[in-house]
């Protein structure tokens, strides 16, 4: 017994001693690296911008044209054009503009593309203090080390963004918005104000509006819930950006009712329309993709945006109603 008491405490001891080596190498190993990111990123401001930082700069903010609109808070919502860079690399990694994202083979199919529609501090704390410098209508360069960034974790958000990796933000601000819900709101109510034979439907659930119009009208069959419906359809936001259409010759199909199968301003909708009409469904984000949009499979980039107001141009090809027997 007393020799596997001893044989125990060699062997804590050994796992001790090798738990402590490994801690003080991986410590080593860290600080290594962080400490080759800051002189990367020192060089790369002294020979890009002529800055001469102390070892202890993490940020610098360079206004390129100044704004004269608003200015954002930590946590207001912004409209914004981006691109972000690796230091000292200058590899792009981030954007949702279309053609850079393309030649700089980043392009994701299905992605969204366009003006990006963000919470401030809602992606790294260099950009958040960046966009607090800056006013709409002003352009600005943002660089900061990881330590403001992403750290020491790798991102699934860019991919080439490895651990202690420095970045850069070519920003401009467009519009600053300080309540994303009344914005969004009264954006969707004038964008239907001059469209003649616009109706609305009010969704008990959320409390939220929805409108829609019958284009060209038809005596076809009605629909109603659980009826199994095939739709031509093109769907695009509120600025006319497309997301999504139907294939010729391959009409989408769902269960009206059924939520798993369309978004909910789809199933409200399509109860005001028969067979063989065609016309337009204008959705705000409660009845869509809500609060968080939606991200494109298998990435971190959003296909839908949050609180993002869809409309709908559909043409309802067949209606199938669902057989219902009776009972005594």
């Amino acid at each position: 017994m007393k020799k596997r008491i001893n044989l125990y405490r060699a062997v804590s001891i050994a796992t001790i001693i090798t738990g402590l080596f490994m801690f003080f190498s991986c410590k080593e190993i860290t600080n290594e690296e962080n400490s080759q990111e800051e002189r990367f990123f020192r060089l790369y401001m002294h020979s890009n911008y002529g800055m001469d930082l102390e070892s202890d700069d993490k940020f610098y903010y360079i206004e390129n044209k100044p704004g004269t609109g608003a200015n954002p808070d930590s946590d207001d919502w912004i409209i914004l054009n981006y691109v972000g860079y690796t230091i000292p690399e200058d590899l792009v990694v981030d954007t949702y503009i279309e053609n850079v994202a393309r030649d700089n083979d980043i392009y994701e199919s299905g992605a969204w593309y366009g003006p990006f529609k963000m919470q401030n501090g809602s992606r790294t704390e260099g950009l958040k203090q960046g966009l607090m410098k800056m006013k709409e209508g002003g352009e600005a360069t943002i660089c900061f080390t990881s330590e403001l960034g992403y750290g020491s974790t790798v991102t699934n958000l860019m991919k080439s963004v490895t651990a202690y990796k420095s970045l850069k933000y070519e920003v401009k601000l467009i519009k600053v918005i300080e309540d994303i819900e009344v914005y969004e709101e009264e954006r969707l109510e004038a964008y239907v104000a001059d469209i003649p034979g616009t109706d609305t439907i009010h969704d008990p659930d959320t409390d939220a509006i929805m409108y829609y119009v019958v284009d060209e009208e038809n005596e076809g069959t009605t629909i109603a819930n659980d009826s199994v419906v095939t739709v031509n359809y093109k769907g695009y936001t509120l600025d006319g950006v497309v997301f999504d259409e139907s294939q010729e010759g391959d009409p989408f199909e769902l269960t009206v009712g059924d939520d798993a199968g369309a978004i909910k301003g789809w199933n409200l909708g399509l109860l005001r329309f028969k067979e063989g009409e065609k016309g337009r469904l204008f959705i705000p984000y409660q009845l869509a993709y809500g609060e968080s949009g939606q991200l494109l499979t298998g990435t971190n980039y959003f296909s839908i945006l949050p609180y993002e107001q869809l409309v709908f141009e559909i043409e309802v090809v067949e209606v199938s109603q669902t057989d219902i027997t009776e009972t005594d």
